[in-house]
């Protein structure tokens, strides 16, 4: 075990702030019956016996565990900067260049970074990693030292797994929506996470582009597997579709309304919307699919979301470590909350999408036969 580095004072200054920060702010004031003054009673031996840094934080992690929320968390020092990387929309990494979702068996594709390694051995959204090394996938890590070699196999939808060798090297990438026009001016808008602080500025530009050349006959926005993100993301997000008056969160504080009022460009009011949703669909991605779906008409299509909507608060710690603490919900402009519920589609689905490419995606299609049969079949 490493000595811990972090004297003893330091941690209970540490402790100190976890549990105040929490006392004064957490969203429910009777902490769903944990007696919290207890458990900081519990914890003060445990922290002054931890023998690393890494036993202390792990503490701090199960402490917060208590609350049962699914939404605070501690995170170390090394985590938050990892954090830290992901809001820049800049990923850089030692490996083939891509962001991969993990499912059960195996990893999904879901970025490739531009001059990559992993675009130059052909590598694109939507294909599968299932073994690492000849080792069939269990979480294995893509990643590893420069110039080190990894041994992949892939599998596209439609078509027979295949090995390939890849050198690993210096990546940095971003993480940028995705967009394409469809078939009958209908457009396509993927977005696979909130956390980046310009997503919204990323994805005004992408429909700015998808509207250049004409009006659009309908849009489908894809939130699968969305993790949520950013409140400045959701509203500069919401800004092209909807205005005024679409919810209120509540605190022990009291109420504040999420009112849209900025003219965002392009204006997309009264285009025929679908949002496509799963159970990976989570915080303010449901929440931009549930407003829109409310307020602005839209069709969501899909599986029911998370129901993880609470807003948690991000705290640093002293020595570099995070708290995010939930202390927000939301209610929908009809008082219905989402936490615990999820959104809930207007359009069942149970196709695995994640077994199709884009072109043969069941779900964009449905969403593009609602928006035909919007228009008359046109």
């Amino acid at each position: 075990m490493t000595p811990t580095s972090i004297p003893l004072s330091v941690r209970q200054q540490i402790l100190t702030e976890v549990w105040t920060t929490v006392n004064d702010n957490y969203l429910y004031a009777d902490f769903h019956g944990l007696d919290w003054a207890a458990v900081h009673d519990e914890f003060v031996p445990l922290v002054a016996g931890a023998g690393s840094d890494e036993e202390f934080y792990r503490l701090l992690v199960t402490m917060i565990q208590r609350l049962d929320d699914n939404h605070s968390r501690v995170l170390a020092p090394s985590a938050a900067q990892k954090e830290d990387v992901l809001s820049s929309g800049r990923d850089e990494q030692v490996g083939i260049g891509v962001i991969a979702l993990p499912l059960p068996d195996s990893l999904l594709i879901q970025h490739v970074f531009p001059d990559s390694p992993a675009e130059r051995a052909g590598l694109r959204a939507r294909d599968r990693i299932v073994a690492v090394d000849g080792i069939f996938y269990a979480q294995s890590d893509i990643q590893g030292p420069e110039g080190s070699k990894v041994r992949l196999t892939v599998v596209r939808p439609g078509e027979e797994s295949r090995d390939m060798v890849i050198t690993r090297r210096l990546v940095e990438g971003r993480i940028t929506p995705t967009t394409r026009m469809l078939p009958g001016r209908v457009g396509y808008l993927e977005v696979t996470t909130l956390w980046v602080n310009d997503m919204a500025d990323l994805a005004a530009s992408s429909l700015d582009t998808l509207t250049s050349d004409g009006h659009l006959n309908g849009l489908i926005i894809d939130l699968r597997r969305n993790p949520g993100g950013w409140r400045a993301v959701l509203t500069g997000l919401l800004g092209h579709f909807v205005r005024g008056h679409v919810g209120d969160f509540f605190s022990r504080q009291g109420n504040t309304p999420l009112e849209i009022r900025t003219d965002v460009a392009p204006d997309l009011r009264g285009v025929p919307l679908v949002l496509l949703i799963d159970g990976g669909t989570a915080s303010y991605a449901e929440l931009l699919a549930g407003i829109l779906q409310h307020e602005a008409s839209a069709i969501v299509i899909g599986a029911p979301s998370a129901g993880n909507t609470e807003t948690i608060y991000s705290y640093d710690l002293t020595g570099g470590a995070r708290l995010w603490v939930a202390q927000e919900g939301f209610r929908l402009r009809n008082g219905q909350n989402l936490e615990g519920v999820g959104v809930q589609p207007n359009i069942t689905l149970t196709q695995d999408w994640t077994r199709y490419s884009e072109d043969d995606d069941p779900w964009i299609q449905e969403g593009l036969r609602i928006i035909r049969e919007g228009l008359g079949g046109k």
